[in-house]
């Protein structure tokens, strides 16, 4: 199952938060990666078992990563801040 982050502003930066209570399993991008809309970002193991693959919303630059493989989230932790394309 896919999800695509609708995500949050502030400022010029857009705020990536994660969708469902889980465990990182994988990360697909890097910190200053230029990404585009409905890339792949994150994909988390929810709790019921179920890979959640966490799409964008907005295309721009990644300007830093709040979580690393392995990391326990639940709905709303900050897992990216990305920077518009202005």
């Amino acid at each position: 199952m896919k999800y695509e982050v609708f995500p949050r502003r502030w400022g010029y930066e857009e705020i990536i938060t994660a969708p469902v209570k889980g465990n990182v399993e994988s990360i697909k991008v890097e910190s200053g990666e230029q990404v585009h809309e409905q890339q792949l970002l994150v994909m988390i193991r929810a709790e019921q078992g179920h890979v959640k693959h966490i799409l964008t919303g907005a295309s721009g630059t990644v300007e830093s990563l709040t979580v690393k493989v392995g990391d326990n989230v639940v709905q709303g932790d900050v897992l990216f801040f990305i920077k518009d394309d202005l």
